[in-house]
């Protein structure tokens, strides 16, 4: 029989997996011992506060109890097995409450103990693992059920002849159970229920990652072939980790050590694992399953290879803030011509321009028409009024206390937070652009420099934070051509919006183009052309890469000056997408990296063929060994001697009931014995050929049998 236990702090999930009735399992509560409560979750929640005065936060112990379901009388085997139980831990005047589930006409139990005792104290459950088996095997030997090879059945046996159960002990070695290896379990409870919740078989991922393995010889070619199966290579907290195409993370060591074991081939060791994964830093599993999800909801273009497994993205370079811009002096010189005053204080900004105002209304107060403003007053009235409501939305966005009236003049359009982007988005007249972010504390802005830096300052004086512009990097176009500075339509600048829109990117209209969202910069696309603010990031590269092959034809011209890193990052991204590059001079080392990753593109192709070749190979040897004629005339002519002249119709029919992965474990032992044969064929002057199936006329049901 198999029992099993945990010990936790009860609650409600205790509850409702006891109260149960998925699958058509029926729930029968136990009567409870030393609780007054009737229901099964009062119960739980009477002996979890009953225990608070213990010196422990798991007070709860929880066991099950499972009778073979061949068991003629599973109440009186549950009876005895928690008569033993309870006098094995000391668990006589515990509190208890338990229930009975029938599934499938299969009867076990499940049962709560509090661990406290009246003073506080708490119930040892030191070596409980051999504890148990030593009283599941007493509850075999007197219920008369037939023993369970356990992993502690040695000791179990010891500490019985110690307590002088030597019935007990003679008859378990008797039955076997002190000999050979000790037992290893297909899985653990926490394993089966992670395959019964995600619905992908361990079977399947065991199989899988040793077919992977045997095809492989590197830590490259075995993360691409994992990826065959959808599986990736993460980096635990413990070590290596392989998650599935559900998410879910397995043990890498464990997972192949046991299909190894499974198989019956040499052992994976864990310094074998070690040493074949050295010498690439995987992802972290979080970022491991970012990735994943990053590749299943995106269809904006082709990504990077390797990016199963691949080596972690090496950190982007710091922005530089002093190539091909504007000196930042001619912005701060709007303030009060003094580099000093930029990021002067808002009230500072606000008196300044205050002044200026004033001084131009008085300039121009004597040459107002009183006729002419009566004429046009309803012009004048709109213009106030979208100032004001300019002002106005300025101030919802803006820190409490801010004042949005002193740049109402200034403001073109302003776009709120939004569920998708969290940051205001404000357009100044001049065609700078400012982002706010007031959850995120920054404040960003990009474009012409001028009145957006004014605004910036302001802001971040006000939220205590420092502005950071995203100065002009680079730009590339369709073609040398495609170079030339030409105004952008306003038709042009929408359908603009809507082509990155519907590749998942954040687009903005705006009257000097499309301004794109790439991660921490920005983009200008003017149709043709591609101007970049705030450095050429990964996502930058992967935007322009996208752009060249959906939209110029796979091809994209390199403008401005560009370093050699720059030159390095966007030419090898464009090679890996089939993207054309002009005016770039890749250096010699970046060629060269690109030569070896196609070398191993081309060897993780092969892996990956190989792994499933072994695996088809595996069916057809299976199919044949059943006696189907075209599997067999697929096969190679070792493994069809294999088949028809080494084995037997005994053997031929135990093979046809393997699984794949048990024969593709075993198919270059097979191949060694069917070459063994056909050296035989060629001794003795015969040739060996596929030999035609035919039915044993005695027995219709039977396997099919071989005939040369």
């Amino acid at each position: 029989m198999i029992a099993g236990a945990t010990r936790g702090s009860g609650g409600p999930a205790l509850a409702r997996h006891l109260m149960s009735r998925k699958g058509g399992q029926t729930v029968e509560v136990m009567p409870a011992r030393g609780l007054a409560a009737e229901h099964l979750r009062d119960q739980l929640r009477e002996l979890v506060a009953s225990s608070a005065h213990g010196r422990t936060d798991r007070p709860v112990h929880h066991v099950h109890i499972d009778p073979p379901p061949d068991c003629s009388d599973p109440d009186a085997v549950i009876a005895t097995f928690l008569d033993r139980y309870e006098a094995e831990f000391g668990l006589q005047n515990s509190q208890r409450a338990g229930v009975y589930h029938v599934k499938a006409g299969r009867k076990h139990a499940h049962v709560v103990w509090s661990l406290v005792r009246d003073d506080g104290s708490v119930v040892s459950l030191a070596h409980d693992h051999a504890r148990r088996e030593k009283v599941s095997r007493i509850v075999e030997f007197e219920c008369g059920l037939p023993f369970t090879k356990g992993k502690h059945n040695r000791s179990a046996a010891a500490a019985l002849l110690k307590e002088g159960r030597a019935d007990v002990s003679d008859a378990m070695l008797a039955a076997g159970l002190l000999d050979g290896r000790r037992p290893v379990a297909h899985s653990t409870p926490r394993q089966r229920a992670q395959a019964e919740r995600t619905a992908v078989p361990l079977d399947e991922i065991r199989t899988q990652a040793l077919a992977a393995w045997q095809a492989s010889d590197d830590a490259r070619s075995f993360a691409v072939a994992l990826h065959s199966f959808d599986f990736s290579v993460a980096t635990g907290e413990s070590g290596y980790v392989l998650i599935d195409r559900s998410g879910s993370v397995h043990s890498l060591n464990r997972v192949l050590a046991a299909a190894a074991r499974a198989e019956g081939v040499e052992k994976i060791t864990s310094a074998a694992v070690r040493s074949r994964l050295r010498g690439i830093n995987f992802q972290n599993v979080e970022e491991a399953k970012n990735a994943r999800s990053e590749r299943r909801n995106t269809n904006s273009g082709d990504r990077r290879a390797g990016g199963i497994g691949a080596p972690v993205t090496a950190p982007e370079p710091p922005r530089r803030a002093d190539r091909r811009d504007e000196p930042v002096g001619r912005a701060q010189g709007l303030v009060a011509g003094d580099r000093r005053d930029f990021g002067s204080s808002h009230e500072r900004v606000a008196a300044a321009r205050k002044r200026i105002r004033d001084h131009a209304a008085a300039q121009r107060i004597g040459d107002i028409d009183l006729q002419d403003l009566i004429r046009n007053k309803g012009e004048v009235m709109a213009k106030i009024r979208a100032q004001n409501f300019k002002a106005k939305i300025l101030a919802e966005v803006a820190p409490a206390g801010f004042n949005a009236h002193a740049f109402s003049d200034d403001l073109r359009m302003i776009q709120k937070p939004t569920p998708a982007r969290p940051a205001a988005r404000i357009m100044m007249i001049d065609g700078g652009w400012l982002e706010y972010d007031a959850a995120g504390r920054s404040i960003r802005t990009w474009g012409p420099t001028g009145r957006a830096q004014i605004l910036a300052a302001a802001l971040a004086d006000k939220l205590g934070v420092e502005p950071e512009h995203l100065a002009k990097t680079a730009s590339v176009g369709a073609d040398v051509d495609a170079l030339k500075v030409t105004k952008v339509s306003e038709d042009t600048v929408n359908s603009l919006v809507l082509w990155w829109t519907a590749r998942g990117y954040s687009a903005t209209d705006g009257p000097d183009g499309c301004w794109v969202t790439a991660g921490y910069a920005r983009i200008r696309d003017t149709g043709d052309q591609l101007e970049i603010h705030g450095g050429l990031t990964v996502k930058v590269i992967d935007a322009t890469i996208l752009k060249a092959k959906e939209a110029w034809g796979g091809g994209v011209y390199l403008d401005g000056d560009w370093t050699q890193d720059e030159q390095d990052k966007l030419w090898i991204a464009a090679q890996r997408a089939g993207v054309k590059v002009e005016n770039c001079q890749p250096s010699l080392s970046i060629q060269d990296a690109w030569q070896r990753e196609q070398a191993a593109s081309a060897k993780s192709i092969k892996t990956i063929c190989a792994a499933r070749s072994a695996i088809a190979e595996a069916t057809d040897v299976r199919d044949a060994a059943a006696g189907d004629l075209e599997a067999m005339h697929r096969l190679p002519q070792p493994l069809q001697a294999f088949v028809v002249s080494h084995l037997d119709d005994d053997q031929r029919r135990h093979l046809s009931g393997q699984s794949v992965a048990d024969i593709t474990a075993a198919l270059p032992r097979f191949r060694d014995l069917g070459q063994s044969e056909l050296e035989e064929y060629e001794r003795t002057g015969r040739t060996f050929t596929p030999p035609k199936p035919r039915r044993d006329d005695r027995d219709r049901n039977a396997a099919h049998t071989y005939s040369q």
